[in-house]
């Protein structure tokens, strides 16, 4: 996949191999790209950022990215990304599973039948088990570590689970990882097949094993540079 925009020379390129990398030393810049993704992110059109799959042909950026600035908080217990865990859940579950949750279910809803007989109001339960209602019930969430590189890991584990074929932006994340905790998200990413790009406001150097690198500096010349 490549992703044109209409103000750079340079096209953002998903391969397979490797990460890529941008590092805007032009502020305006750097904010105009960030904005018109995170426009797309959150569904609407953009006329600067054309997506395109690896036949060439355009497709829509809707539900193709994600962009992560606050990393502080994944929003990795979203609702989004509840419903889809529940569902990935539900779909794999063993039938041996399901019939212990069932007859756990029913004892579950024979003590609460007794209870619900000592209320003074024509009271009762649906008989039917649904195994999605009970994940709901019992409130699965993930468990939120508390280093950076874990979440980032996480987040990998999770897009890859459930399949959710999107881009990973991140904006200034390099602000945060060292260059070994960067290659371990890289090779991470790579392995689970979870396309990635950095986005920087500031450059730092050579690229990384694993990263081709896109640097625009303050005069909005552009370099590309790879590992």
């Amino acid at each position: 996949m490549k992703i044109n925009v209409s103000y750079l020379e340079n096209e953002i390129e998903i391969i397979p191999d490797y990460v890529f990398a941008i590092e805007i030393e032009n502020k305006k810049y750097f904010y105009r790209l960030t904005h018109e993704l995170y426009n797309i992110y959150q569904g609407m059109i953009s006329n600067e950022i054309t997506l395109y799959d690896d036949n060439h042909q355009e497709i829509t950026g809707t539900n193709k990215i994600k962009i992560f600035i606050n990393y502080f908080d994944f929003q990795l217990d979203s609702k989004k990304y509840i419903n889809d865990i529940s569902k990935y859940i539900e779909n794999n579950i063993s039938e041996e599973n399901k019939m212990k949750l069932i007859n756990e279910y029913k004892k579950i809803t024979s003590l609460y039948k007794k209870a619900l007989n000592e209320i003074d109001l024509p009271l009762c339960i649906n008989p039917d088990f649904d195994i999605e209602n009970l994940i709901k019930l019992l409130k699965i969430k993930l468990e939120i570590k508390n280093e950076i590189l874990d979440n980032l890991l996480l987040l990998i584990d999770l897009e890859n689970a459930l399949n959710r074929k999107n881009i990973l932006f991140f904006i200034n994340l390099k602000q945060y990882l060292t260059n070994d905790e960067l290659l371990e998200l890289y090779k991470y990413s790579i392995y689970c097949q979870i396309p990635i790009v950095l986005i920087d406001s500031q450059t730092y150097g050579t690229s990384l094993k694993y990263e081709k690198k896109l640097i625009i500096d303050s005069e909005l010349d552009e370099f590309m540079l790879q590992s």
